[in-house]
């Protein structure tokens, strides 16, 4: 007869729940102090300015991401335009993925522990309210409910398969990935490949739809034909250092904007040697990776297939920011929670795992204390350069700055560049931020028909920025700074209002 020791099952739990309850304080503490940016707010004005799903579907077409966060946003939109109901709903969804990790995951108590508090848990998916955090939570109940026997489990399998692959590009990566081991423990489980066959169609099926999303109209900028075109060298090298960044994802602190850097590939400029131990490391961590679910060919193989594809498609998207190669990682803790469904856990693997996980802590508490003391973006303010404009002058934006003015005005405003009032960005071929004239051939034909003289704009981009983007500018209109707001984490997070005047000729 088996004794449980009630007191010792209770300890357990009650430390777990303050775990828990730690992460919620943690984390509702720290996106209160988040201030919303470009790619937050992007999604956001998408869904409020559709009036109907099929508007919303519509509009996200050029955006290459399936439609279920938009579908939560658009949901939320309809009963307010108050941004922090967005922070509300990334919190609960994060705080849920944790609460599975912590309560319903294999692992041991000490790794339960890290997670939470690692890098990509408490700040790219815990914080940032984007369509990530909600490709993870489907993608940790799979790896809990696959070992497990109970009615209707396959459609509750299919169920979370399809809204996972549904989020995101790199969610529908590991989907897949989480298939193939779901095929293969099919096969380990029945002996016969016919069996697989119903799976493999259905696996198909529900995966056709987020690839219908992801794959852009012909006249988007973002079509595979337009991204590839801009692979060389250098995207070879980031995709060969990824590793790196995925398992040691410790940012250039001594950079003001940190975020998305990595210490040591900062610190490596053109010095070949640390070029070369970034390359070796880079390596190792994929060494520990083998040393760990070696033991296990399904956990390896779905490990390994998530990695080769999402290098694959960094050769078309390139994937240069955390967010997008935290997907690697997150196939790692599945791959490894499955791992420890099939065979004991081996001490030195956990002290391994838990050495990664530890660095990831770092990183987590680093980029969240900063996050809390710095604006990361300064988009919020908007309103205070909008009231710094005297009564009656006209007000235009730019193009990277539409998403600001329409998140925190609900307001359109004339755009420099499109010649219109867009309440949104699409990626469409129809504007290049890089072209001759963006800025002057724009202003010049708003002066001449509306018989204006001066504007005022309001930019994400400095004085300098923008007359490197449109040099024949400054020849002809003068930028006098009346306002901006700095000192944000996000490199492209600040805001400035020019004045803008024709300049008087001698």
């Amino acid at each position: 007869m088996i004794k449980i020791n009630v007191s010792q099952t209770f300890s357990a739990s009650l430390k777990l729940w303050i775990i828990f309850f730690l992460y919620v304080i943690v984390s509702a503490f720290a996106i209160t102090h988040h201030e919303l940016w470009g790619d937050e707010i992007h999604s956001w004005n998408i869904a409020k300015a559709s009036g109907s799903i099929l508007d919303l579907i519509d509009n996200t077409r050029y955006e290459g991401h399936p439609p279920v966060w938009y579908l939560m946003l658009w949901t939320i939109s309809k009963f307010t335009h108050n941004l922090a109901y967005v922070q509300i709903i990334q919190l609960i969804i994060a705080s849920s993925v944790v609460f599975i990790v912590v309560f319903y995951s294999p692992f041991p108590f000490i790794t339960r522990i890290l997670i939470p508090f690692g890098y990509y848990f408490l700040f790219e998916y815990g914080i940032l309210s984007r369509n990530y955090a909600i490709g993870v939570l489907p993608a940790f109940c799979i790896c809990y409910i696959l070992q497990k026997e109970f009615k209707y489990k396959l459609l509750l399998y299919y169920a979370l398969l399809f809204f996972m692959s549904n989020t995101h590009l790199v969610a529908l990566l590991l989907a897949g990935s989480l298939h193939l081991y779901f095929l293969l423990l099919t096969f380990g489980q029945k002996k016969n490949i016919n069996k697989l066959f119903p799976h493999i169609l259905l696996g198909i099926l529900v995966f056709l739809p987020a690839l219908y999303f992801i794959f852009p109209p012909s006249d988007s900028g973002l079509t595979v034909g337009i991204l590839m075109g801009k692979f060389d060298n250098q995207h070879l090298g980031i995709i060969a250092k990824t590793p790196l960044r995925v398992f040691i994802p410790v940012p250039a602190w001594w950079e003001y904007n940190f975020w998305n850097t990595q210490f040591l590939l900062t610190l490596q400029g053109k010095n070949s040697m640390l070029r070369l131990l970034t390359l070796f490391l880079s390596i190792g961590v994929l060494g520990i990776v083998w040393l760990v679910l070696k033991d296990s060919k399904k956990s390896l193989t779905l490990f390994v297939v998530n990695l080769t594809l999402t290098f694959i498609v960094a050769a078309i998207f390139p994937l240069t920011t955390q967010r997008y190669i935290g997907f690697i990682f997150i196939g790692f803790i599945a791959a490894y929670w499955l791992r420890c469904y099939e065979m004991p856990i081996n001490r030195k693997n956990t002290w391994l795992i838990n050495i990664l996980l530890g660095i990831h802590v770092v990183a987590g508490v680093f980029i969240i204390s900063k996050d809390i003391r710095l604006p990361f973006a300064n988009s919020y303010r908007v309103n205070e350069l909008i009231n710094a404009v005297p009564l009656n002058e006209k007000i235009v934006t730019d193009y990277w700055c539409v998403n600001t003015i329409s998140a925190f005005t609900d307001t359109a405003f004339y755009c420099i560049g499109l010649d219109s009032m867009p309440a949104f960005l699409q990626w469409k071929k129809e504007f290049n931020t890089r072209s001759p004239g963006v800025y002057l051939n724009s202003i010049k034909k708003l002066f001449e028909q509306e018989g204006l003289k001066k504007i005022y704009l309001i930019s994400t981009y400095s004085r300098r920025t923008i007359f490197e983007l449109d040099p024949q500018l400054e020849k002809v209109f003068q930028l006098k700074v009346i306002d901006k707001r700095e000192g944000a984490i996000h490199k492209w997070g600040n805001l400035y209002l020019y004045e803008i005047s024709r300049i008087l000729e001698r």
